[in-house]
């Protein structure tokens, strides 16, 4: 009995106030934060040092022997950099991850869009800067306006999900929803083609015998998606209703202006990064399955996206707890860490080369 009593505990917690098994969201975040500077290491500061070490310059002679001999020569900072990019394929589907659950945690959506959108343009100069050596480079923008237009997209769903809409309305959704999202994928398909067939040395427009041709199968494609939109349009309302139908159209049409003005705006993962945000939010039920979808859409863009599937681990490992409180932090760090980034390489004397 005395042993008993020993070993039992002086007070319990109450089970609300114990804390959860597995890692908070502070813990993820920081995992991408390290992600993230490691990988612009080595985009920003060590692939300049390989490009004052003439990689360009042997790149464009295409003479294997000198491209090996060279990667010979820079073997520790050329693989070095490699890796570092791979480790860095985990800090963008985390971002997102943690974009979906922001969006359905946060008090006040306008104030979340309103720093999303703000450090967006504070962080151009610094990105611009890190990237390209330039104050300002429109050719290639930030990720925060990746994230921006991302929750934008968030927003018109969840618009669409609460509120009804005049009839009129609904029928120009739909239409858009038809109409739009095929022509994004379509463009997509016609630039896939044209990169694979460029990996063997054949030009897309040579192939088919002029650009003519080309402005002939995209258009082929668009049509074939926009009937097989209009199909799964169909069956849907048959099997839902026309109230859930104009809202699933209504969806599509907002991804598709996203991820054209992802592209347009030239933002860091494009279109393809508020894909990746729009298929985690579908999928935010479930946390697993919502990163591995994100996950699937990175690879399908570029398999040098394939190492993401290791964010899967702490997500697994997620408890659901926002944890420590350094919300500011990570907006400032972004910037910052660029902005140091880039005069570290002009102490080197390598701050206007073009990273990029």
């Amino acid at each position: 009995m005395d042993s008993v009593q020993l070993s039992a505990p002086v007070c319990q917690a109450p089970a609300q106030e114990q804390k959860k098994k597995g890692i908070p969201g502070s813990t993820i975040k920081i995992i991408a934060v390290v992600a993230m500077l490691i990988d612009h290491v080595a985009a920003a500061l060590l692939t300049r040092i390989l490009i004052s070490n003439g990689m360009m310059d042997v790149l464009m002679s295409e003479d294997y022997r000198q491209i090996m001999q060279w990667v010979a020569d820079n073997a520790v900072l050329y693989y070095g950099m490699s890796a570092m990019r791979m480790i860095g394929r985990l800090g963008f589907p985390i971002f997102c991850f943690l974009l979906v659950e922001g969006f359905q945690k946060t008090r006040s959506i306008g104030k979340y869009v309103f720093r999303l959108g703000l450090f967006a343009l504070i962080s151009e100069i610094p990105f611009d800067l890190a990237c390209s050596g330039r104050v300002l480079e429109f050719g290639y923008q930030n990720v925060y306006f990746t994230l921006f237009i991302g929750i934008l997209s968030l927003c018109a769903f969840d618009f669409f999900a609460k509120h009804n809409v005049h009839k009129v309305l609904q029928v120009l959704l739909t239409i858009a929803g038809i109409l739009i999202l095929p022509g994004y994928a379509a463009l997509a398909f016609c630039n896939f083609l044209g990169s694979l067939f460029a990996q063997f040395g054949v030009s897309l427009i040579y192939l088919l015998g002029g650009q003519e041709k080309v402005m002939v199968l995209l258009a082929a494609v668009y049509i074939a998606f926009v009937i097989v939109m209009a199909i799964v349009y169909a069956a849907y309302r048959h099997a839902k209703g026309s109230d859930r139908a104009w809202r699933m159209c209504a969806d599509m049409a907002a991804l598709g202006a996203a991820m054209f003005a992802a592209d347009f705006l030239r933002t860091d993962y494009s279109g393809m990064g508020v894909l990746t945000i729009a298929v985690m939010y579908l999928f935010r039920k479930r946390k697993v399955i919502s990163m591995l979808s994100g996950c699937v859409v990175l690879t399908i863009m570029s398999i040098s996206e394939i190492t993401a599937f290791f964010t899967l681990i702490p997500v697994a490992l997620y408890n659901g707890e926002r944890g420590l409180k350094m919300k500011y932090f990570f907006y400032i760090f972004y910037p910052a860490h660029l902005l140091i980034i880039w005069l570290i390489a002009a102490a080197m004397g390598m701050g206007w080369i073009s990273a990029i």
